[in-house]
């Protein structure tokens, strides 16, 4: 066998000192026997218990790549990392003993200099990095400063662009094992080989579930792991590893600032296959019981002083009748609190009972998904939305509720008229606060990806949509990518210059419908104050001098009969498109 690390095998068939004998698994499901990796949290365990053995590694550094230099954004946004932060709780349950740190480039952008420092300073055995396919230009450079300063040390990989691209990563050197879906098993797993004889010293095992390494030149995808079912077994985040004072300045998408909030999951996975989505593949779902969800609200506020939760579940109200229950153990347990729902929720799933729910549970906000209006192409992307049942249900909750919608263009084989369609949809809405259209992106690991099947040079060419703001949050007067000028029309039937006019098109009939901004800022008023009202706008209109008499300015343009077609003001401008060209 062999150490990804070292490159040593061992010809007289011994084992390395990381390949230990299977123990009986604790939590009594029968496996064991057998000279393979021990692993804590074995393909079909859970639980999460201490390990007696004094740990060799000692010392953890988790890092996200949530920003990167160049990378062109309407302002900071970002959420807490809540990815490492179920990471280290279950690190820390198995193994008592170990200090672990978390780094997020968000909250220190100038981590060129920062970063370098803590890894002197704090001297890790483990480095653990995850992003979003968005950041991969930050991700590459976080592994290049890793490299640079503790060479040797091995890189955990995990997260959506690991998952996606871990081919590429293990053979560049990014990292040295890639942990593939769910973490929280894959990672203690891991920490349990290593602790086994070798420490920092050791090779990383080459055949542990949910992992993949490069190994005799090659990328070894070992065997999948099963997703954990029983979710109320997890430790509850290591929020304790995070500094909230220093999210003051930045935003995030349900409009309370991270500062003041805390984020919580009620449920992992969504049984739909959006083809653009990196959780497609994956349609199993799993909920916690609604007392866990609640006594970890209660422990957050307690420790924390926060009143407002952000719920982060792929798809919160499916099955509804777990939505609700959580829903009726929020209302009778929390009164006071305040929930917002950011990712999206499926609007034709709701119904009058629920959005009573919603409010009594002290709904202020929450995102519903549409992308597209036409039946062709719901099917074609795999979500299958009613159409007519979503309209009315988003109207009704947007006419109780802050509420913000997602809209799609640029879909393969979509023409210009669907797109207007879907344009005219959302212009029908006039109660939204926050429409939101976003052209779309190709990234590996999608079923996307596999439809276009993009020749090797296209696909060197579709990484520049991580460099350039393709879907500024309202309108930017920088210059935007379209995958679609890279492919032919017969795929992709819309063109950059489609797309520009597209925009500007939403600004006029969606964005800067006078009875929506009167609508959404009386909405707004009723949850929030004015300060924090401005200081909303300014985050989407992308205009840092957006203060309060320029709100005045867009209300009093709202109030007078609308026009019949209406005139963006001149803070809003759009930038030509710049093709995707080589």
């Amino acid at each position: 066998m062999r150490s990804i690390l070292d490159g040593s095998v061992h010809h007289d068939g011994s084992r390395p000192s990381w390949i230990m004998p299977r123990r009986a698994c604790a939590s009594g499901c029968g496996r064991g026997d057998g000279p393979r990796l021990f692993m804590v949290g074995s393909t079909s365990c859970t639980r999460f218990r201490p390990r007696f053995r004094q740990p060799m590694i000692r010392r953890i550094l988790l890092i996200t790549a949530d920003s990167a230099p160049g990378t062109l954004q309407s302002s900071s946004w970002g959420t807490h990392p809540m990815g490492l932060l179920y990471l280290a709780a279950a690190a820390r349950e198995a193994f008592p003993g170990v200090e672990i740190r978390i780094f997020q480039t968000l909250t220190d952008p100038d981590y060129e200099t920062t970063l370098p420092q803590l890894l002197e300073s704090f001297d890790p055995d483990l480095i653990g990095l995850r992003a979003f396919s968005l950041f991969r230009d930050g991700f590459s450079a976080l592994s290049a400063i890793v490299r640079r300063v503790l060479p040797g040390r091995p890189i955990i990989g995990g997260g959506p662009h690991v998952s996606a691209d871990f081919e590429l990563l293990l053979k560049t050197g990014e990292i040295d094992l890639a942990v593939l879906g769910e973490g929280e098993e894959t990672f203690v797993a891991l920490l349990e080989a290593l602790n086994g004889d070798t420490g920092r010293n050791g090779g990383l095992p080459v055949d542990l579930a949910g992992t993949a390494v490069l190994t005799g030149g090659r990328v070894q995808r070992n065997e999948k792991r099963v997703r954990i079912r029983d979710l109320d077994a997890l430790p509850m985040p290591a929020y304790d590893l995070i500094d909230l004072t220093k999210f003051a300045d930045i935003n995030n998408a349900a409009h309370v600032w991270p500062r003041h909030c805390a984020y919580i999951e009620a449920s992992r996975g969504c049984p739909y296959r959006c083809f653009y989505c990196h959780i497609a593949p994956e349609t199993a779902t799993h909920q916690r019981s609604p007392a866990s969800v609640v006594a970890e609200m209660r422990r957050r506020r307690d420790e924390l002083g926060v009143e407002a939760f952000h719920f982060i579940d792929d798809i919160f109200n499916f099955p509804r009748p777990h939505a609700k229950a959580v829903l009726r153990e929020i209302a009778k347990e929390l009164p006071g609190v305040r929930l917002h729902f950011p990712i999206g929720l499926r609007a034709d799933l709701l119904d009058d009972e629920i959005l009573d729910l919603f409010e009594a549970a002290g709904t202020v906000m929450m995102a519903l998904a549409v992308e597209t209006v036409t039946p062709r192409l719901q099917r074609f992307i795999g979500k299958y939305l009613k159409i007519e049942r979503a309209h009315a249900m988003i109207d009704a909750a947007s006419r109780r509720f802050v509420a913000t919608t997602f809209f799609m263009a640029g879909f393969p084989t979509e023409t210009r008229e669907e797109a207007q369609a879907t344009i005219d949809y959302a212009a029908s809405l006039e109660h939204l606060c926050d429409p939101t259209l976003n052209i779309v992106r190709i990234y590996r690991g999608t079923l996307l990806w596999d439809h276009l099947a993009p020749t090797p040079d296209q696909a060197e060419r579709l990484t520049a949509q991580t460099r350039h703001a393709t879907t500024p949050r309202m309108f930017s007067r920088q210059p935007f990518l379209f995958y679609g000028d890279i492919f032919d029309r017969e795929k992709v039937p819309l063109t950059s210059e489609d797309v520009a006019e597209l925009r500007v098109d939403w600004l006029r009939k969606v964005q800067f419908n006078p009875r929506r901004i009167l609508n959404a800022h009386a909405r707004m008023r009723h949850f929030f104050p004015e300060a924090e009202v401005v200081r909303t706008f300014r985050s989407w209109l992308n205009d840092d001098r957006f203060d309060a008499t320029k709100l005045q300015r867009m209300i009093d343009f709202a109030r007078p009969t609308p026009p019949t077609e209406v005139v963006p003001p001149p803070f809003a401008r759009q930038a030509a498109p710049v093709k995707l060209s080589a």
